[in-house]
């Protein structure tokens, strides 16, 4: 299932609008994943084979390197507030962003 919560906000502010979202989500599963795709449902099938039970689309970046920019930002936030459910992401982010796609999406996988 892919639900768009997508924040339409510039970069600058971007931030401020992500950190509570993923706190929510952080709080109410007990897996979390921070991730960017030009491709959603195609990213999708390939996460839901691994038990998560949804992802979450939280910003549409027009350019790759945004993308790239929230995702390790988000990631190390949810590393250093130290939230009793860490994020399973193993990289720091923005290794698999390819530079072709003009839109990319920066998301939030959840399980339980």
């Amino acid at each position: 299932m892919i639900e768009e919560r997508i924040v339409r906000v510039g970069r600058d502010q971007a931030m401020s609008e992500l950190k509570p979202m993923l706190n929510g989500y952080r709080r109410s599963w007990n897996r979390v994943y921070i991730g960017v795709t030009a491709n959603p449902p195609q990213r999708w099938t390939k996460h839901m084979r691994n038990g998560w039970s949804k992802m979450v689309l939280l910003y549409e970046a027009f350019r790759p390197d945004i993308a790239i920019d929230l995702e390790r930002d988000l990631i190390d936030y949810a590393r250093r507030c130290r939230f009793q459910i860490p994020p399973e992401n193993i990289n720091p982010g923005g290794e698999g962003i390819g530079t072709n796609q003009q839109t990319h999406f920066v998301y939030v996988l959840v399980g339980q």
